[in-house]
């Protein structure tokens, strides 16, 4: 009897190393975008934190002259949130900008929306990934009892 070699197996081997790679690789980009596109929420959340804190800053004189205690005013504050996120990029938007926040409010909140640049997943035709980031700041009136005792 005699042992043939190299009959219908043969190449398979490199077919399975070719699948097993190409899987290898999804999982890396998986792994790996995953990771960074939760880098880049924190980053957003923590910009929008920041920029909700500088037009929290916005105090409306008027009212607060007026004895209706501190507000903010809401386009100052936007404006001033744009301001702060103008050097990285990014633009402070309203959480519904088809519903616009009132004149003044004793609270202000910031979304960002920005993108991640995958650095592995471009491969398999993803080559962003959608990030969102948002902050409030409230103003709190010196005069009431803010914590403690």
């Amino acid at each position: 009897m005699r042992v043939r070699r190299g009959g219908r197996d043969r190449g398979t081997i490199s077919i399975f190393v070719a699948l097993s790679a190409t899987t290898l690789m999804l999982f890396l980009g998986i792994v790996l975008d995953c990771g960074g596109r939760l880098r880049a929420i924190e980053r957003a959340d923590a910009l929008a934190a920041e920029a909700a804190r500088v037009g929290g800053q916005q105090i409306d004189q008027a009212a607060l002259l007026g004895g209706e205690g501190p507000r903010i005013d809401t386009a100052a504050a936007y404006a001033a949130a744009n301001a702060y996120l103008k050097p990285y990029g990014l633009s402070a938007e309203p959480p519904d900008p088809a519903n616009p926040p009132p004149a003044t409010a004793t609270s202000i909140t910031v979304v960002i929306n920005t993108t991640y640049r995958t650095a592995l997943l471009g491969l398999f035709d993803t080559p962003t990934l959608t990030v969102h980031g948002s902050g409030s700041a409230t103003v709190v009136d010196g005069r009431e009892n803010t914590g403690g005792a």
